[in-house]
């Protein structure tokens, strides 16, 4: 089978979306198929065997003025993507209302090629003026690209339950959890605070740590209000964005770049506990990264709803207006405070739960079947 395969940007942008879509179209052209990945041009691009690149000529000024990633593809790109889409067997899209992922339904259907969508994200909170320009833009693309799938993989309940919601449930909808490598994200024997000395912490302090694009909907001013009020823990904060961290003149906060995610490895492994305030986003592929490297996650109960994991191995940033930061604050200094066995248990577990539960190889099979019309 002959894939076009179509994201908005590459990997090396540093969004989940594109690193789970690397993860499906590596392990679908080992089985076989011939995938031709269609993104923007804006970002290196990926070495992948068996996946040639076609990028796409793009204007990114929206998500430099206003931080929502939407890139908009020139019209001989949106040509040479018609093109593809002709001569290919098949189309996977990842979200449903991106430029291209819309134009792409549009060529499957016209050209009567089978469709498939990798749904991540549903609902999530935006700037007040931009709620509801990503509401009608989710209308769309249930309406446009959803409805006409042979095929939907949503990544989480709580997204699938959404798109149900604007369009009723259909045979076509399925929950596949994105998977973890396991063989790069897994425990460590040493000590977390020998490896925090290894990467210049100090390892007798706690060490709080934030993955992720520095962007609305992943409310910073949550973490800064944390790390603001316990300046005798260490934070790291790993992403970019069109916030600043950098800028919060916090003596007990180190701000980094892009990491790979062969380099993320270390950083879980020598944190105590991984923060992410974000509502509501899916479920983020570094919450399965650092728990398969035996980090808790500190998360909203609606982003642990994205997956149904035990109630022991995580833990649950309390959502009261005006009360997140003191009772988040509380939540970490009640783990932190347990004895050292109890915390060692409770990051076996987590890694013991990934282990058992998210497999790339498992997820490729289920967006493999749905293309070739196989899913149960």
């Amino acid at each position: 089978m002959q894939i076009v395969l179509v994201t908005h940007f590459y990997p090396s942008h540093g969004g989940g979306v594109e690193i789970v879509a690397g993860q499906l179209a590596a392990r679908m052209a080992a089985a076989g198929c011939r995938v031709v990945w269609c993104a923007s041009d804006t970002d290196e691009l990926p070495d992948l065997n068996g996946v040639q690149c076609v990028p796409m000529r793009t204007f990114n000024g929206i998500e430099r003025l206003s931080g929502m990633p939407y890139p908009l593809w020139s019209a001989g790109s949106l040509a040479r993507l018609s093109r593809l889409v002709k001569a290919f067997d098949a189309v996977h899209v990842h979200d449903c209302i991106y430029l291209g992922s819309l134009v792409a339904a549009w060529l499957a259907r016209r050209h009567g090629k089978p469709l498939v969508v990798t749904q991540h994200i549903g609902q999530r909170p935006l700037a007040p003026w931009l709620r509801p320009v990503l509401g009608a833009a989710n209308r769309l693309g249930a309406w446009s690209v959803l409805r006409h799938a042979a095929g939907v993989a949503f990544i989480s309940p709580v997204v699938k339950t959404y798109f149900e919601s604007l369009l009723g449930p259909a045979p076509t909808f399925h929950h596949v959890p994105n998977g973890v490598d396991t063989t790069l994200f897994c425990p460590s024997p040493a000590e977390p605070a020998s490896q925090r000395a290894a990467l210049g912490f100090d390892p007798l302090r706690p060490l709080i740590l934030f993955v992720g694009r520095f962007v609305s909907v992943k409310r910073l001013p949550i973490v800064r209000a944390m790390a603001a009020s316990r300046p005798d823990w260490q934070w790291c904060l790993i992403g970019h964005g069109p916030e600043d961290p950098a800028g919060w003149g916090l003596p007990n906060v180190r701000v980094l770049g892009p990491v790979p995610q062969a380099g993320l490895v270390s950083y879980y492994r020598a944190a105590d506990l991984l923060v992410l305030p974000s509502e509501s986003e899916g479920f983020p592929l570094v919450v399965q990264e650092a728990m398969a490297c035996g980090l808790p996650a500190c998360i909203t109960a609606n982003v642990s709803a994205g997956s149904r994991m035990p109630s022991d191995i995580w833990l649950e940033l309390p959502e009261q207006p005006g009360e997140t930061c003191r009772l988040g604050v509380q939540a970490l200094a009640a783990w932190l405070a347990q004895p050292s066995a109890q915390r060692l248990a409770q990051r076996q577990a987590c890694a013991r739960f990934a282990q058992h539960t998210w497999d790339w190889d498992a997820c490729a099979r289920l967006h493999t079947s749905l293309l070739f019309g196989r899913a149960a």
